[in-house]
């Protein structure tokens, strides 16, 4: 996605600065033939968008969930230690350090895959989101002549004229 985001900043800069060393000409004459879309503002408030963030709040609140319990008997072990370690055999002592230590590991463990079973959802439902917004970007360029459309992240200004979000945004929702 960054590298995405990168070649397409750099796209952008490359042609401005063409059209700007060219000099004023036809195009500027007659209009840009260059539009500008938000695609945070797409993947937030589309509805796949919402559907998708209800989506990924219900799985991290069953992991979060999962998390809880594990950090709670780590926590009842941890505190078991400080208030009957003195009095604990040694061996009994060794006993509960190891399942401590155990127990930190296998939770470090799970946090990890949780964030990487995340992560893998949230690319996969973004991908869709993004597919179905760049189609319909690429129809609305077509039908309106313009030969590029940068994401409003990379760009400095903008008159609003230019910027095709709403409608992008309005045919995802008719879908």
């Amino acid at each position: 996605m960054k590298s995405l985001f990168l070649n397409l900043s750099f796209l952008a800069v490359f042609i401005l600065t063409a059209v700007i060393l060219s000099g004023p000409g036809a195009a500027w004459a007659s209009g840009s033939n260059i539009a500008v879309v938000n695609m945070q503002k797409i993947i937030s408030t589309s509805h796949q968008g919402k559907k998708a963030g209800v989506e990924l709040k219900a799985l991290i609140g069953q992991y979060r969930a999962k998390l809880l319990t594990m950090k709670k008997e780590i926590a009842s072990i941890q505190a078991n230690l400080k208030n009957n370690g003195s009095i604990m055999s040694a061996s009994e002592k060794a006993k509960k350090t190891k399942e401590f230590e155990t127990d930190i590991s296998k939770f470090s463990s799970e946090e990890k895959h949780i964030q990487g079973i995340v992560s893998q959802k949230r690319f996969e439902l973004l991908k869709g989101i993004v597919k179905k917004a760049d189609s319909i970007i690429a129809v609305i360029a077509k039908e309106n002549g313009y030969t590029l459309v940068i994401n409003r992240v990379s760009v400095v200004y903008m008159v609003n004229s230019i910027n095709i979000t709403d409608e992008v945004l309005r045919r995802m929702n008719l879908k």
